[in-house]
């Protein structure tokens, strides 16, 4: 998912860009002029009603930016598609994974944070979400906190089948433990329902 996160920052740089693109433009609205609209009269003389220095400036800055602009849509694109790519074998390694059969319903601990962009929170786990099955393990079987950090770190870039309980009802998810920008390999804090914390 690295490409991702890669796709996302030259995203939010492009809204910077189009920000300063925007701020330019103004400056030749103030002045009446366009991009090829003359600066000066038919004697060559600059034109009293504008200010030219300023009109050149934002003129040449327009160009540069119109092109870095352009070099970073089409990285985005390339960005984009390398992690759409990366997810065909991911869906085909869940669909030769068997399904676990738990024999409760009953829910064993909690998220209780999930960090922004991170492979819990790309995975769709909410905060609050209370988790009725994480791989193999569920409410039955379920001993210690540290039996979820087994699961996920030996599960690293593989899929996870996570069953979650939201607002009363059982929603099944499907996470890919892996090394991101921040601490661990998930992103989200699990907490038990007794109320400690790891």
């Amino acid at each position: 998912m690295a490409h991702k996160s890669v796709a996302k920052d030259l995203l939010n740089q492009r809204d910077e860009l189009d920000s300063k693109i925007n701020e330019l433009l103004l400056v030749l609205e103030v002045n009446k002029s366009t991009m090829d609209s003359p600066l000066v009269d038919s004697e060559g003389f600059p034109l009293n009603d504008i200010d030219v220095y300023a009109v050149r400036h934002a003129r040449h800055d327009l160009i540069c930016l119109r092109n870095d602009r352009e070099q970073l849509t089409k990285r985005i694109a390339n960005e984009l598609e390398i992690a759409h790519s990366e997810n065909t074998p991911i869906e085909k390694e869940v669909a030769t994974e068997k399904p676990v059969h738990r024999t409760s319903n009953n829910p064993f601990v909690k998220v209780s944070a999930v960090t922004e962009s991170s492979p819990a929170d790309e995975g769709g786990i909410k905060k609050d979400d209370l988790i009725l099955q994480y791989g193999s393990l569920h409410f039955d079987n379920f001993s210690e906190l540290k039996q979820l950090a087994q699961i996920t770190n030996s599960s690293e870039n593989k899929i996870i089948r996570v069953t979650v309980l939201r607002s009363d009802h059982p929603i099944r998810l499907e996470i890919r433990p892996h090394k991101w920008s921040g601490p661990g390999l998930l992103g989200c804090n699990i907490v038990p329902l007794t109320g400690s914390t790891i």
